[in-house]
């Protein structure tokens, strides 16, 4: 069930009427049964793989906590890792792993030929394995105490504003909230319906539309000048941000009106003053994810700039393999990883600049420049075909009109609602936030703002001419 579907603006006003009719003993209940409905919308029988993904993690950690030595409660949690890091490599990484082993026979020129298989990847998979991992992990670590209770786990794990996209939430964090009970809130309801319309209108408004332009550049990006590559880059930069920082809106404001707080995912990415604070500001839940059970383990920057340079690149490699099994991947990821490692040895001046806006400026510019690149890579077909656009980018000034089924009506509206998104991103960068600003306002025009909002939506979004709703980028990770 997509959240920009009809199918979702029916199930959610449901599903919230009946969670705030009951009481707290049957709300969480109601939570988990939905929210298993809610993924078995897709395809039903991977609800089986999140059923025993949940119960081998709570398993384990039940063992942890009762083991006496930590040798033994180490067992354990490897166990759980195993097991589920297992399950995600067969699903994910089968086909990419045959392909590798192809290539390196045919390279060395045995008779060998691979298998050809095709596994469906379920929905979701990376988001809930790597959540329950985290509470595992945090469990044999002593950061939270083992949930007994089996189902009110599975509601942590399965937890439906969240479950397939994220954000990737913490035991520690949304555990109690999920199984706690909550009243329903007027205020709290509307500023959770406020977050979800800028998610809609992210997602629906922008990255539905801007992804038609994006699709026939790089479809025929043999045929497309250099001019053309990099302004489909450049919009698959927004439309990629509109596409996650939607979903993930979504998601906040959804749990929001149920009275559960979600971590913020997206915090301006595009006014980053380097590739570093790029990172600390994008899908921020895997990022500090990988922080704390991988870079940290691993040492991070102690014993030096090397080790740490090579932690880093650990990190972002296994970043890049997780957004997808593809080289293209591992590239993206180890270029990310690489820009860092060049930023903290690049010696850096504690004088303050002449101009601070203007050398702020700079860097952001820069800073988009070098993601630009990664982006291009990310969305790509293939590292080749990735390794040929950007050569024809300088390289190619001139080339044949591609139909990209953009009207010049289209293309107008495209760039207005993109001049709306740089404003409500400068706004928030200025930390503040719409909601605050609108309640400022009468009510009779604050009313009328939000009308106009949803208006904004159905019009250019679900009703617009040629709009066919789009299924979200990361639910294919």
């Amino acid at each position: 069930m997509l959240f920009n579907s009809f199918e979702f603006l029916i199930f959610f006003p449901i599903v919230t009427a009946i969670y705030f009719a009951l009481s707290a003993k049957l709300q969480w209940i109601w939570l988990l049964v939905m929210s298993y409905f809610f993924y078995m919308n897709w395809h039903a029988e991977y609800a089986l793989l999140m059923a025993a993904c949940t119960i081998v993690t709570h398993a384990c950690s039940l063992i942890i906590t009762e083991l006496k030595e930590k040798k033994h409660k180490k067992i354990a949690m490897w166990g759980g890792i195993v097991f589920n890091i297992g399950l995600l490599a067969y699903f994910k990484y089968t086909g990419f792993l045959l392909d590798i082993v192809q290539r390196g026979c045919n390279l060395l020129g045995l008779p060998v030929t691979t298998p050809k298989v095709s596994i469906l990847l379920p929905v979701g998979i990376s988001f809930y394995i790597f959540q329950a991992l985290s509470y595992m992990i945090d469990v044999y670590k002593g950061r939270v105490k083992a949930e007994r209770n089996l189902f009110k786990y599975a509601l942590f794990v399965s937890f439906f504003p969240q479950l397939v996209a994220g954000p990737i939430e913490r035991s520690s964090r949304l555990l109690k909230q999920v199984t706690a009970e909550h009243r329903f809130d007027w205020e709290r309801a509307r500023q959770g319906l406020l977050i979800m319309m800028l998610g809609f209108f992210e997602k629906v408004v922008i990255a539905d539309r801007a992804c038609m332009y994006v699709d026939a550049i790089y479809g025929s990006w043999a045929s497309a000048s250099g001019a053309q590559i990099a302004l489909a880059t450049f919009v698959f930069a927004v439309q990629d941000l509109c596409d996650f920082a939607g979903y993930s809106h979504i998601a906040i404001g959804a749990a929001k009106v149920l009275g559960i707080e979600l971590m913020t995912n997206f915090r301006q990415p595009y006014f980053a003053h380097s590739v570093q604070n790029f990172w600390a500001r994008w899908h921020i839940s895997l990022s500090t994810w990988f922080r704390d059970y991988i870079y940290f383990p691993l040492g991070a920057g102690r014993g030096g700039k090397l080790k740490a340079a090579r932690n880093l690149m650990i990190v972002y490699t296994v970043s890049g393999l997780w957004h997808g099994a593809a080289l293209k991947y591992v590239a993206w990821g180890m270029l990310n990883g690489a820009l860092q490692v060049i930023e903290g040895w690049i010696p850096h001046s504690d004088k303050k600049p002449k101009f601070p806006k203007l050398d702020l400026f700079v860097h952001i510019l820069w800073t988009d420049f070098l993601i630009l690149i990664t982006m291009l890579i990310f969305r790509a077909g293939s590292l080749s075909s990735a390794l040929g656009m950007l050569w024809r980018i300088p390289t190619a000034w001139s080339a044949e009109a591609i139909a990209t089924g953009f009207s010049s009506m289209q293309a107008l509206c495209t760039g207005v609602c993109f001049a709306i998104l740089f404003a409500i991103e400068l706004i928030h960068e200025k930390r503040k936030t719409l909601t605050a600003m609108t309640d400022k306002l009468p009510v009779f025009a604050r009313g009328a703002l939000y009308l106009l909002g949803v208006m904004a939506i159905v019009i250019f979004g679900v009703w617009g001419p040629g709009y066919t709703a789009q299924a979200f980028i990361y639910f294919q990770f």
